[in-house]
């Protein structure tokens, strides 16, 4: 059998397939790399709205922004944690939210003031709206479910929020311009992280895997 000619054609078809089978990998591990970046530290797999808003920001604009939506973000887990008082049967729950809400309202106490004094600004009644939209959603879920169900919830719900917080702080660590917000910032990760290690472990043990 004669051996067979390549056309230019060929040629060319030959040479775009191997190319393709070369460069195919290197694409899915971009695409895979970049997908990772994103939803990296995020449990939902949506990226938090708090968290995309202040990566762009540094220096004075960066404070005041964090100062002003960890404040608003404060606020939310204390609403959520208030629900725990009537809301479940367990003395745990009730005693991990009663902790938080005290702790995360001397913080809230504490950045108000750094607002006033750092950039005499006041405190906005919502400093972002997506955040506030979603957590809203929340509470209204959790809000109308009682006891093992409540308990369920909260369970899944707060290591989502304290995460956000945690990924705040972090940044803030890294960015922030007075020493004190940075001091603030690092016990606010480290606590957070505890509690969510908590919850976790409660959760495990209450209701099995996930």
């Amino acid at each position: 059998m004669p051996a067979r000619t390549w056309s230019v054609a060929d040629k060319f078809r030959n040479n775009m397939r191997t190319k393709l089978q070369n460069i195919l990998p290197l694409i899915a591990a971009l695409t895979l790399g970049t997908v990772t970046a994103v939803f990296a530290h995020n449990p939902g797999g949506k990226p938090d709205p708090m968290n995309a808003s202040l990566e762009k920001l540094k220096g004075a604009e960066f404070e005041q922004s964090f100062l002003q939506q960890m404040i608003q973000h404060h606020r939310s887990g204390i609403e959520m944690a208030k629900l725990a008082s009537d809301h479940t049967s367990r003395a745990e729950l009730r005693q991990f939210a009663e902790k938080m809400i005290s702790k995360q309202q001397a913080e809230i106490d504490k950045m108000t003031g750094w607002l006033k004094s750092w950039y005499n600004a006041s405190l906005k009644e919502v400093a972002n709206e997506a955040a506030d939209k979603d957590m809203k959603m929340h509470m209204s879920m959790l809000s109308g479910k009682k006891d093992s169900d409540f308990d369920k919830a909260f369970l899944e719900m707060m290591p989502k929020h304290h995460h956000a917080a945690v990924e705040m702080a972090e940044q803030a660590e890294k960015k922030a311009t007075h020493p004190e917000l940075k001091e603030l910032a690092a016990t606010m990760a480290k606590d957070q992280q505890a509690e969510i290690k908590q919850l976790k472990d409660w959760a495990q043990s209450w209701f099995g895997p996930a």
